[in-house]
């Protein structure tokens, strides 16, 4: 038999390589394409963040637009999270509580530290001296003892730890990370501080608005911001305020929610998401 030429054997090599290549490149094309269509696919996880929860009055547990709010949800099973205000903890209401206690039990509601103190507002519009600075951006004593008055009112009076917080009527500054960092039952925060250098937990900054503007829930405005922003973001959260919900506000916020639903989106509270993203 006579030896095959060398430019038949580099033929042949050259042919084997560009076989083996197509074969490749065609494998990561499905390898990508399985990928995009999973992100696709993928459940969104979303966290119901209602602000500003205080006791009701007259005996009755919780102010009536909360209730309506925590009626609707339950009835759907949709979890989601109440930011309690810490000075509705300060004095013993054993109806307030219980109504907390109850729902942390059944696990359909989480409870996170909204603060401790109270925005009193006079009617033209002005604040009292006490009240001119906001919360988080005062002090870092002043911010630490917000932040672990809260936390011991919860384990006292509920036999719960709160292992979220958001601020209440405030932005946040560098003393809120240095005063977050020393409070270890805080996990994970809504969208402050703006800056962390020393805090160590999760700062969930990925929010999809449902008021336009604050207080005012709006299921068109709702529909473009989420057109766009649930495209780039597979978990986030949404910020509402109940109390200040008539009624037509709460069709708003009642559409948005029939929306989601359709959408096939996944309710779940703030640990929860923390915990599956892992940190």
């Amino acid at each position: 038999m006579k030896p095959i030429s060398k430019n038949i054997g580099l033929s042949v090599f050259f042919l084997f390589v560009c076989q083996l290549y197509s074969l490749l490149a065609a494998d990561n094309s499905e390898t990508r394409l399985q990928v995009n269509q999973t992100a696709q696919t993928a459940q969104k996880l979303v966290v119901l963040k209602l602000d500003d929860l205080v006791a009701g009055t007259k005996g009755v547990a919780v102010p009536e637009r909360f209730q309506r709010v925590a009626d609707f949800l339950e009835s759907k099973n949709i979890k989601y999270s109440l930011g309690v205000l810490g000075y509705s903890l300060l004095e013993d209401n054993p109806v307030y509580f219980t109504w907390i206690t109850d729902r942390a039990e059944r696990g359909s509601v989480e409870f996170w530290n909204h603060g401790l103190l109270q925005r009193k507002q006079n009617p033209d519009g002005t604040f009292e001296p006490q009240y001119a600075v906001d919360e988080f951006l005062r002090s870092y004593a002043e911010q630490l003892h917000s932040l672990t008055t809260v936390d011991s009112l919860a384990k006292a009076k509920l036999g719960l730890e709160f292992s979220v917080w958001g601020p209440h009527w405030s932005n946040a500054n560098l003393d809120t990370d240095r005063a977050l960092a020393q409070v270890g039952t805080i996990k994970m925060t809504f969208g402050y501080p703006p800056v962390v250098e020393q805090y160590k937990g999760f700062v969930l900054r990925n929010r999809i608005d449902i008021e336009y503007p604050t207080h005012n829930p709006d299921y068109e405005a709702f529909l473009i911001n989420y057109a766009k922003k649930s495209k780039e973001w597979d978990y986030f959260y949404m910020q509402g305020h109940p109390a200040s919900w008539d009624d037509t506000r709460w069709e708003n916020f009642v559409k948005i929610i029939e929306y989601l639903e359709k959408e096939g989106v996944r309710f779940v509270t703030p640990s929860e998401l923390y915990k599956i993203l892992g940190y």
